[in-house]
């Protein structure tokens, strides 16, 4: 009985342990990041603005920064495959995270500011960019001392 007991209380426990993820809005991402793979950039990025009732773009705002997006990416190659460069949580309800998106010919670098109000996480800010080598190559001088 003791032993069944046991065996039960671990099996609850363990469950509990796997159904509690980490509360970071890392799920906004991996939407983000979902969408961009399997129906292009442009759904993607008309998903970062349904995560934020408080951004309204005004106009063509959204249409022009698709366009944007396109310009660069059209000329790049097949998508390869995203990963995580560096995340920063600050406080509980504040992360911001760069990834970068591979392309054959290039990557490209997208930035989400993440911010959980009082229903959840949204996407405060988002912006992506193609000329950031310079920065790394700078963080590089940092981390070797020269």
């Amino acid at each position: 009985m003791k032993k069944n007991l046991l065996t039960l209380l671990l099996a609850v426990g363990t469950l509990l342990s796997m159904g509690q993820g980490k509360d970071d809005g890392q799920e906004l991402i991996n939407t983000f990041f979902d969408l961009y793979k399997s129906k292009g950039y442009d759904v993607a990025l008309k998903y970062t603005l349904t995560t934020n009732k408080w951004i309204q773009p005004r106009g063509d705002e959204m249409n022009n920064i698709i366009v944007q997006l396109a310009k660069e990416v059209k000329v790049m190659g097949d998508f390869l495959g995203y990963e995580e460069i560096k995340s920063k949580k600050v406080g509980s309800r504040f992360r911001i995270a760069s990834y970068l998106a591979y392309y054959q010919r290039d990557p490209v670098r997208f930035t989400f500011e993440l911010y959980k109000n009082g229903m959840g996480w949204e996407i405060s800010n988002f912006t992506f960019d193609f000329k950031f080598d310079e920065e790394i190559e700078e963080s590089m001088k940092l981390i070797d001392g020269n």
